[in-house]
């Protein structure tokens, strides 16, 4: 890091505030003093950059204390960095929705740009995006809101994993927006009170907008929480939920139906494929027999997600659709040697 504040010729990049006139006399702003100056690090080099404070140049003027500054010079930095938000930027994207590593991205900015940077600064520059980004949210936020005439939220707790903190997601449904992601220690009423509901009760205020209703899981704490603070407002559960707990009868029928039939099925396909591997390399048959074990055993590795993803239906569809295709072989003369295999 030391190469940056060596003594080099670079390009220097001077701002002034676009306003250039008194909003109060009229008169003609004059520099003032220097607000910042460092030499910043942009995707094509260094540069050096400034930034010019500008006054009222009028003592009678009630506006003469004030100070005006570029607000593009704003934007080009973040205070205390020598990188600029176009590296921040072009770093975070790469990260999160090219899914770059951080060496990946090492080797991109010291090898391909020529930049003088450490892995471990990446690291903190992809810190800084991450900070540039929730700052941005709550604009975004409300700007999308614009489009609804009354709030309609969602709030689910996600199952943490072992020893981790629960998650709680909060969308407006309507949008499909994310308004706010909680990691809460303790999932109490006065928590969900605190965390959650208040400062969506400030957003509603804030946009203006009605509350039209709530949709969340059966968790106890959620539905005392409403109740207490949104007394008047409709309160649903997810449909989802309920499904999936009304469903789990048949999901577990079905779970039994899936390994009722891959039992035979496996110790049959064992012997099948060691009579498929004994075939010489010349046989004709040798490929379609192996297109059909391998469409068997894919069929016993899927799975099922409850409540509607039944695995035992699919798997016993899958296998009548095999059934199917190699009856419609045993019609052709030439593919009888394949079905005499693949019927045992």
């Amino acid at each position: 890091m030391s190469d940056l504040n060596k003594s080099q010729k670079v390009p220097k990049q001077w701002y002034r505030p676009e306003q250039q006139v008194c909003p109060g006399c009229s008169y003609r702003l004059k520099r003032s003093h220097i607000l910042w100056h460092k030499r910043l690090i942009f995707l094509t080099g260094a540069v050096d950059v400034a930034s010019w404070a500008y006054r009222c140049p009028n003592p009678a003027c009630l506006h003469s204390d004030q100070v005006y500054r570029s607000s593009k010079a704003e934007q080009v930095h973040l205070k205390y960095r020598r990188y600029s938000r176009e590296v921040i930027i072009t770093l975070g994207y790469r990260r999160f929705w090219q899914h770059q590593t951080i060496y990946e991205l090492h080797d991109w900015l010291t090898q391909e740009l020529g930049l003088p940077i450490s892995a471990r600064q990446v690291l903190n520059l992809i810190g800084d995006f991450l900070a540039l980004l929730r700052a941005a949210q709550p604009a975004k936020i409300r700007q999308q809101l614009q489009q609804v005439e009354g709030l309609l939220i969602g709030l689910d707790g996600l199952q943490p994993e072992k020893g981790n903190t629960c998650l709680y997601v909060v969308r407006e449904v309507q949008l499909g927006l994310t308004l706010m992601a909680e990691n809460l220690e303790e999932s109490s009423t006065s928590t969900m009170v605190e965390r959650l509901v208040e400062p969506l009760k400030t957003l509603a205020a804030e946009a203006g907008l009605p509350w039209l209703g709530v949709v969340s899981d059966a968790q106890q704490t959620i539905r005392l929480a409403m109740a207490d603070s949104l007394p008047e407002v409709p309160h649903q559960y997810c449909q989802f939920h309920c499904l999936r707990t009304a469903g789990s009868l048949t999901f577990e029928a079905d779970r039994k139906l899936k390994k009722q039939l891959k039992i035979p099925l496996r110790e049959r396909l064992t012997r099948l494929e060691q009579r498929l591997t004994a075939l010489p390399q010349t046989d004709p048959y040798k490929a379609v027999l192996l297109g059909y074990a391998d469409a068997i055993r894919t069929a016993l590795l899927v799975g099922g997600i409850a409540p509607f993803d039944l695995g035992g239906v699919w798997l016993f569809e899958a296998l009548a659709d095999l059934a199917q295709s190699l009856d419609h072989c045993q019609k052709k003369t030439i593919t009888l040697f394949c079905v005499a295999y693949l019927r045992l």
